[in-house]
């Protein structure tokens, strides 16, 4: 495939698979994955040893193109390597806890630029010098294919069209130039367009969301342990399917408290993140100014795993000296906290009254002002007219008022419904979906918009990570189950402190924490037409308020978790394994191609072997896949080229041939074969492995089996119809 116009098609194909990748970040990681799929394209070109260059050229990139960094010392190699390894353990508490879209971090590229290295430079080798540009396309085909899977995006876009275009121009060119060079025929160019507009257009169509169904494996859930990780960002979706009955932990209280763990308070735009720092000030947590009351809790985890310290607000001590406390109030062991595990905490539950709240005013300190109310640049639209309907609504003349009246209109007012089953496929669109059209969600969409909408309306806040009360098991005793798993906010108001609150239908926060200022009840409703309750948009009308006295108890109610079922760290568990099988898929297939002992089979074995130790290219191919050679001609030539000795591969040769026209013959092919192995084995260890790895003879074997088939099939149809 010497032709430039062939190799154009193939390179675009290649650097739009690698921008692909793209689509699992929030931003900013697209010029790294073109600049991996570049490194690809160079290596995959790079001739007889291009698989030898491959992981250095990515290991190369990794170290000047994500961390720019170019040490002159031993010491600041060792400094850089380190920093890599922190990273890439970093990455893995990234994955684990966040689903996709990720935001850009060096220990995610490092992890997918070798995958995008190695995906390329196989496509690109396959066109190239296998001449199988089928196989290439096949290859960035699917990548982009399970990179769509597992980010719920359809053809991925832009890249999907790009990657399309060119990938059918590359088949329709080297049908071309198969097709002894007759030129491209009007009707190829018509069928290869009609495939590209019907492929991009189909997904479009009203009835694309009838016929396309998702799959039906879900490779969000694949990776899952056994025991549940407990983590202020983790996603812990999957208690409310397949872990909603695990006992996480064993509470002892003689106060049904909600159980606080952590709080997150920097949100992109897609998640929250938690950005605490140690002894950074985020506001006094309980103002001296507050009564309290202390509660004594005795935590058992059961079963689950984490770091964090669980217990009723404000934990003032702890009984394990490994733990510490941060800035937000939480508490975290240097010692992961397993099954059996326990602990005794003791709280300080504030009791503001309403007074205090109604007259904290705003004079928030500067460091609340400034992380506690940021909001990303390109939110929605639909955040800021929320708010504006709210203001307009309710009137607050407070913050505390805002709050309240923020709340309310979740909970009963616009038409929000509490819904577990709700599929919001993208992270990046289901703030969006939630307060425009859908109005359906579970504590993360209700605790994610009451946080954000506060913010719009000045009000400092923050999301929390915890856990309702649980099913009571005995005097003083609870079970919190993955069932429990719960996301509520707090608001800052300056003279108090941070204080809960509850936006989820269905869900309260308990008495004792909030006596003193309890939620307010909620008036009967008038038979307002939706142009008269401007809260009421399309037309929807607000569900009746539920007496206190009838809300479910803790155990009873519907229980939720901290993120939405979108994909997970799976994603980068499963792609990773999926091309290091791919890779070790090609030592064990040619192994299997040779286990039947057969003399055809021992030679195709042998020749494939002395051939990928010597990636071939241009004329030296030609003549190795000449038809016009021996067995032995063939066999030694290659010996010959690998630097060999010949004499083993010679007798092996004569045996084949044996086996080919002798009429009875006796020779031992095995044992020729196994005296071929041992020779081969004397080649540098280094380079055996390279040429195992290499799947060079199996594109070759397979290109000769589709050419074949055709006469096959019809020596198979002229001997039934002579039959």
């Amino acid at each position: 495939m010497r032709d430039l116009k062939l190799r154009l098609p193939l390179y675009a194909a290649g650097l739009a698979t690698g921008g692909a990748f793209s689509v699992l970040f929030t931003g900013g990681a697209l010029p790294y994955l073109l600049g991996a799929a570049l490194v690809g394209i160079l290596v995959g070109s790079g001739g007889a040893y291009r698989f030898v260059m491959l992981f250095p050229a990515a290991a190369l990139y990794i170290v000047f193109g994500v961390y720019r960094s170019l040490p002159l010392s031993l010491g600041g190699w060792q400094r850089l390597f380190e920093e890599i390894g922190q990273d890439v353990y970093e990455v893995t508490t990234i994955m684990y806890a966040n689903p996709i879209p990720y935001g850009v971090h060096p220990g995610l590229l490092v992890v997918l630029v070798p995958i995008v290295v190695i995906v390329v430079t196989f496509a690109t080798s396959a066109a190239i010098y296998e001449r199988s540009s089928v196989v290439s396309v096949a290859v960035l085909g699917l990548t982009i294919g399970a990179l769509s899977t597992v980010s719920f995006e359809i053809g991925i876009g832009l890249f999907f069209a790009f990657f399309l275009v060119f990938g059918v121009a590359l088949l329709l060119l080297t049908g071309e130039e198969v097709g002894r060079r007759e030129g491209l025929r009007p009707a190829a160019v018509l069928g290869g367009t009609l495939v590209v507009l019907i492929v991009l257009v189909l997904p479009q169509t009203p009835l694309a969301e009838e016929v396309i169904r998702p799959a039906l494996i879900d490779w969000t859930k694949i990776g899952a342990g056994d025991a549940s990780r407990l983590a202020v960002e983790a996603d812990v979706g999957d208690y409310l399917t397949t872990g909603r009955n695990a006992e996480l932990m064993r509470v002892r209280s003689p106060e049904p408290l909600l159980w606080r763990g952590g709080t997150l308070d920097s949100f992109d735009g897609v998640r929250w993140s938690s950005t605490i720092k140690p002894r950074e000030e985020d506001g006094e947590e309980v103002s001296a100014d507050v009564s309290t009351f202390e509660v004594m809790q005795r935590v058992e985890v059961l079963e689950a795993e984490t770091n964090l310290l669980f217990g009723g607000y404000q934990i003032s001590a702890v009984s394990l000296p490994s733990a510490s406390e941060r800035s937000d109030g939480s508490w975290t062991s240097t010692q992961p906290l397993a099954e059996g595990s326990s602990y005794t905490v003791l709280s300080r539950i504030p009791q503001p009254t309403i007074s205090q709240l109604e007259t904290a005013g705003a004079a928030y300190p500067e460091t609340v002002r400034e992380k506690f109310l940021q909001l990303p640049v390109d939110r929605p639209e639909i955040l800021r007219q929320t708010a504006q309907e709210i203001q307009d609504i309710y009137a607050p003349e407070t913050p505390y008022a805002a709050a309240r009246g923020t709340e309310r209109y979740l909970l009963y007012d616009a038409g929000f419904t509490y819904n577990l089953n709700v599929d919001y496929s993208r992270d990046d669109k289901a703030i969006e979906e939630f307060l425009d059209e859908n109005r359906e969600g579970f504590c993360t969409q209700f605790a994610t918009s009451m946080a954000l909408l506060m913010r719009e309306l000045d009000v400092p806040s923050r999301v929390v990570y915890g856990a309702t009360t649980g099913r009571q098991v005995g005097p003083d005793e609870y079970v919190v189950t993955g069932n429990n798993m719960h996301t509520w906010v707090e608001g800052y108001f300056p003279g108090v402190g941070w204080y809960p609150f509850d936006p989820t239908p269905g869900f309260s926060i308990p008495s004792t924490m909030e006596s003193n200022a309890p939620r307010p009840d909620i008036p009967n409703y008038r038979e307002d037409t939706p142009s008269e309750n401007p809260a009421l948009r399309g037309g929807r009308q607000p569900p009746q308020p539920v007496p206190e006295k009838e809300v479910a108890s803790a155990e009873d109610r519907p229980q939720d978790s901290i993120a939405e079922e979108t994909p997970s760290s799976a994603l980068y568990v499963f792609l990773p394994i999926l091309l290091l099988a791919l890779v070790a898929a090609v030592p064990l297939v040619k192994r299997l191609l040779a286990v039947r002992g057969q003399p055809e089979d021992l030679y195709r074995d042998l020749v494939g072997r002395l051939r990928d130790v010597l990636p071939l290219s241009g004329v030296a191919a030609t003549t190795v896949d000449s038809p016009a050679l021996t067995p032995t001609e063939r066999l030694l030539l290659l010996a010959g080229a690998a630097g060999v000795e010949t004499g083993a591969f010679r007798e092996f040769a004569r045996v084949y041939s044996e086996s080919l026209y002798a009429l009875d013959p006796h020779a031992d092919a095995v044992r020729a074969y196994h005296k071929s192995l041992r020779e081969f084995a004397k080649l540098p260890r280094w380079k055996r492995t390279l040429g195992a790895l290499n799947p060079g003879s199996l594109f070759q074997r397979g290109r000769r089996a589709l050419v074949a088939s055709p006469t096959r099939l019809q020596k198979a149809l002229r001997g039934s119809k002579k039959g």
